[in-house]
């Protein structure tokens, strides 16, 4: 995505850091004292330690759910959207955990702690847009019978997630989002690390570590500006998977949104089709599921 807004926090910016590239210790706390990462909210602690469990209890996690009011309702709307198509309104949170399961209703929680997390004044449009993309992803992965379809909404809803934060952090970069909406895919970390020295890709790994998401989707987030995954033997398959859903995944959501941008495209399209083996005929029954999905016209 490339979308744009204000804070203060301490100094001077934090250092990049090579795609992939770990960071230690030293790093960590360096670009901790000038962007503010949300901590691990206690809900998604909760969720991650019960979906590590031999015997999750999904009950815990619900009842989790109802002490907070807000994140309550957000929940039964969400559920009762048609993305999960369900016959019958949900009225309870208990309900919507044993109709979702641990994994669909863990990975819904995470993502409406995210926006919450990140309070940023006129980001409505870009959390649509990214709560369609990730809902997207998850259908591709399904479609396409490739891993965990919850990884693959998780992955997309948290690739873009630090760009509210380093809006809080830098009053300016609400113009950084501006000029590299029409930047290609592979130039915009770049650009993000010349003008603050650092970039969403590096923040967003960083992130995705403090909530404690698994390895993979680290990974992915971090790599996700890089066209070299898609040549690299070394990277395991899935993080490969998951950046090559998730691009397709929001490409196909700014077409149906009217944001499409065919320069930014070209570089990762055709790399990311022939990665998923994504044929021309499967791409168009896909983009149609995702009209229905969302009531939209054309394409």
């Amino acid at each position: 995505m490339q979308p744009s807004a204000a804070m203060n926090t301490a100094s001077a910016a934090a250092p990049s850091s090579p795609p992939g590239h770990q960071l230690n210790q030293a790093e960590t706390h360096k670009l901790l004292g000038n962007i503010q990462i949300p901590p691990q909210p206690e809900i998604v602690r909760a969720i991650i330690i019960e979906r590590n469990s031999d015997d999750p209890d999904i009950q815990r996690i619900a009842r989790l759910i109802s002490k907070d009011v807000g994140l309550s309702a957000a929940v039964l709307k969400a559920i009762n959207s048609p993305y999960y198509g369900l016959r019958n309104k949900v009225g309870s949170i208990m309900h919507a955990a044993s109709l979702l399961g641990m994994k669909n209703i863990g990975t819904l929680v995470m993502g409406l702690a995210l926006r919450a997390c990140s309070p940023v004044a006129g980001m409505e449009r870009y959390w649509e847009s990214a709560s369609r993309s990730a809902q997207l992803a998850g259908l591709l992965a399904r479609r396409l019978v490739l891993g965990n379809a919850e990884d693959a909404h998780l992955y997309t809803l948290f690739h873009d997630s630090a760009m509210p934060l380093l809006m809080q952090r830098f009053p300016e970069y609400r113009q950084t989002m501006l000029d590299i909406a029409g930047l290609g895919w592979a130039e915009v970390t770049a650009h993000e690390d010349a003008r603050h020295s650092t970039n969403h890709a590096t923040v967003g790994g960083l992130l995705a570590s403090n909530w404690g998401l698994p390895e993979h989707i680290r990974a992915a987030i971090t790599l996700h500006h890089d066209i070299t995954v898609f040549t690299d033997d070394n990277l395991p398959r899935n993080v490969v998977d998951l950046i090559a859903i998730g691009h397709i995944a929001e490409r196909v959501e700014n077409a149906l949104s009217q944001q499409m941008n065919d320069s930014a495209w070209e570089e990762f399209g055709t790399s990311c089709h022939h990665h998923l083996l994504l044929g021309e005929e499967e791409l168009q029954d896909f983009i149609d599921s995702a009209k229905e999905l969302f009531g939209m016209d054309g394409y």
